[in-house]
């Protein structure tokens, strides 16, 4: 027997020819099966998260805009409201000076009616006191006299003696 070499390395060039065509057929096949599906999904995948982002974008805009309207909103209500709040209250002032003038003028109408009164009390007081006086005068005059005297007459004496002595007498009142 012939000695053999214990561990040698021979490259056969047929093995390599045959290690390079199924290494071509398989990187055709994966490349056509495999690869390109892949590279599609992740295409898809990142048509998909650009989308994502961009709707993420657009709807952060989309909040800004309705923050910066919602501010402008409120501000605007902020301004009617003190509109009306403003409207109000000069309404309101000029209600009660209506009232305060109203209440004025009911005031001054009850103070001459009372004034009204007092002068026809007052006048028909002094009637009734000028009654009686007359008659306590013509009551007197028949006791001192000790007999009755005409009650009449001595009454239109005793109203022509008021009658001429009245301003005098209204003047002392």
């Amino acid at each position: 027997m012939l000695a053999e070499e214990p561990f040698s390395l021979t490259v056969d060039p047929y093995w390599i020819l045959v290690a390079i065509v199924q290494f071509a057929i398989l990187f055709f096949l994966l490349q056509r099966f495999l690869w390109k599906p892949i590279l599609t999904t992740l295409r898809e995948r990142a048509d998909r998260i650009r989308q994502g982002l961009d709707a993420a974008e657009s709807a952060r805009r989309e909040r800004e805009e309705m923050k910066v309207e919602v501010e402008r909103m409120l501000g605007e209500a902020r301004r009617e409201a003190a509109a009306i709040a403003e409207r109000t209250t000069k309404a309101a002032e000029a209600a009660a000076a209506e009232i305060r003038t109203h209440a004025k003028a009911d005031a001054d109408h009850v103070r001459e009616r009372a004034k009204a009164d007092a002068e026809q009390l007052h006048r028909q007081a002094l009637a009734q006191l000028r009654s009686e006086v007359a008659s306590l005068a013509v009551l007197a005059a028949s006791r001192i006299l000790g007999r009755e005297i005409d009650a009449k007459a001595h009454r239109e004496l005793i109203d022509r003696s008021l009658d001429e002595a009245g301003p005098r007498l209204g003047r002392m009142s």
